[in-house]
């Protein structure tokens, strides 16, 4: 049985090939939760989130947990920054309720936002730049500026609703990333921790020890190797999917065989609906990428700048980035560079406005919702839709200065 789930997993990206491009998503769906169970299996989770701990005051350690997965995201692909994120934060939240809600968001934010910078760090990086031809040099030298510009701009919206107010009074799960403004040191934020248990009306916020347990190098040096591998075949124009599912499948079935995991665990890990979106977004995208034929190319000025970005993001928060990224293929094709990045703004970035806008922001919710961590649609949508707009809006200016002659 173990041998067999270890080798279903490293053959997803072939079972979802029937997919066309919408294969390696579904693929990664599949692999990457299975992946960071088994990792939580070999004690990698907690040895992360212990040293994430070190940050004593928790909203430094939010930021800092922020900035760290924007730079996996960027190096390591935004679908393990995702995984990681939302895995390693609820371990470094320990049983804070409020807390493993905000490094959810945190890992949500980081992973797309970031991922703009290289052309492995998201799938939508790649197919755009598979259909308009643009190479990895020119691309980077188009991108740093906008990347940097969004990561900062989301950062200190986040930090300053991580800002305490004397005059805070909210339920006792409010959300500071998704929703509501929740400061650890404010009252009736809820984020006293149950097992320290101060006394009665203490403000003061104690962080809980996290268990000591050594993890396996060799499962930490596997998982590292699988996150290099997808960075090579990204730049090569491969399917970033394979390696990933290798080391997946391989690190699942050592879990399963020594017993750390259990088949019905790693089945409990697949997010179910998140798989559904990105079938029936495959059906969808066939006639969609169609229909782009038709749509007029915008100019390279500051209003057709924003089209590209307006029409991207309106089709990653709809139907998701993946197929949002095949139609601007088509429509883009061949296009000035600036509209491509444009364009990617809004798939990578306004793309966090809505729950399903990208595989990672799936995943990471799917994360949190296996460890009881449930961000609910419409309280994500109140809050996130801030998060897309500052960001695509910084990175749009910045593209459009750096464009200028």
């Amino acid at each position: 049985m173990s041998i067999a789930v270890g080798l279903a997993i490293a053959a997803m990206p072939i079972l979802a090939s029937p997919l066309g491009g919408l294969g390696p998503p579904f693929a990664l769906l599949v692999v990457l939760p299975a992946l960071a169970l088994a990792l939580e299996a070999f004690g990698w989770s907690t040895e992360l989130a212990s040293l994430l701990r070190r940050v004593a005051d928790p909203t430094r350690r939010l930021l800092v947990a922020y900035a760290l997965w924007l730079g996996v995201s960027a190096v390591l692909s935004l679908d393990t920054a995702a995984t990681a994120g939302a895995t390693v934060g609820i371990e470094a939240a320990g049983e804070d309720v409020a807390a493993r809600r905000q490094h959810v968001g945190a890992a949500i934010l980081g992973s797309n936002v970031g991922s703009l910078l290289f052309p492995f760090s998201n799938l939508t990086n790649l197919v755009l730049l598979g259909a308009t031809g643009v190479g990895l040099v020119p691309f980077v030298a188009a991108t740093w500026l906008p990347q940097l510009g969004a990561a900062l701009a989301v950062g200190l919206v986040l930090s300053r609703r991580l800002r305490p107010s004397a005059d805070t009074d909210l339920e006792p799960e409010a959300d500071v990333l998704m929703e509501e403004v929740v400061h650890p040191h404010s009252k009736g934020s809820g984020t006293t921790s149950r097992a320290e248990g101060p006394a009665e009306g203490s403000t003061e916020w104690t962080p809980v020890e996290l268990p000591g347990t050594r993890p396996i190098p060799l499962a930490g040096l596997t998982a590292l190797a699988g996150s290099v591998g997808a960075v090579a075949f990204g730049v090569a124009g491969l399917d970033m999917a394979v390696p990933f599912a290798i080391t997946g499948g391989t690190l699942v079935a050592a879990a399963l065989m020594s017993a750390r995991v259990t088949p019905r665990e790693v089945v409990r890990t697949l997010p179910w609906s998140a798989l559904a979106f990105v079938a029936a977004a495959a059906v969808l995208s066939g006639p969609a990428t169609i229909l782009a034929h038709d749509l007029p190319r915008p100019t390279t000025g500051l209003v057709g700048l924003a089209v590209a970005v307006l029409v991207g993001g309106l089709l990653a928060i709809s139907i998701n980035n993946l197929p949002a990224a095949a139609i601007g293929g088509v429509w883009l094709a061949h296009a000035d560079l600036s509209l491509v990045v444009a364009y990617l703004i809004g798939t990578n970035i306004v793309a966090v406005a809505t729950p399903h806008g990208s595989a990672a922001t799936m995943l990471a919710r799917s994360v949190g919702a296996r460890r009881g961590v449930v961000l609910a649609w419409m309280t994500y949508v109140r809050g996130a839709w801030r998060y897309g707009v500052v960001g695509s809006v910084t990175a749009l200016l910045l593209v459009v200065a750096s464009a200028r002659p």
